[in-house]
């Protein structure tokens, strides 16, 4: 029953999301590209990345937040993007970007069907 409470409880979201946002920090900065063995999982990865982070952000700040986690979330993959074109071995893309995108409105629709906290 604690495990069921904790998850219902805004804080306890935007706890993980916070810890999110930094494990696509590290993978977004870090000075090395991934390998993909000739496979675009790049995009996939955007894609399932943001729509993770959208989901969980409106799970810790509710529905009425949606357009703001939007534009938080599309900002923060611009900014990735701004960062990675100045690390050495990375690009910038706007691929990137519209995967980012996709995936905000893929989590913002997974959250309006499946939400856990009140």
């Amino acid at each position: 029953m604690a495990a069921t409470d904790a998850l219902r409880r805004r804080g306890s979201w935007r706890a993980l999301l916070a810890l999110l946002l930094a494990v696509v920090s590290w993978f977004a900065f870090a000075p090395v590209r991934f390998d993909d063995g000739g496979l675009p999982l790049d995009k996939a990865r955007h894609l399932a990345a943001f729509g993770a982070l959208a989901w969980v952000a409106l799970q810790g700040f509710g529905r009425g937040a949606a357009w703001r986690v939007a534009a938080a979330l599309l900002a923060y993959g611009v900014f990735i993007e701004l960062v990675q074109s100045r690390i050495p071995g990375r690009a910038a893309s706007g691929w990137d970007v519209l995967a980012d995108a996709a995936g905000i409105a893929l989590g913002l629709l997974a959250a309006r069907a499946f939400s856990v906290a009140r």
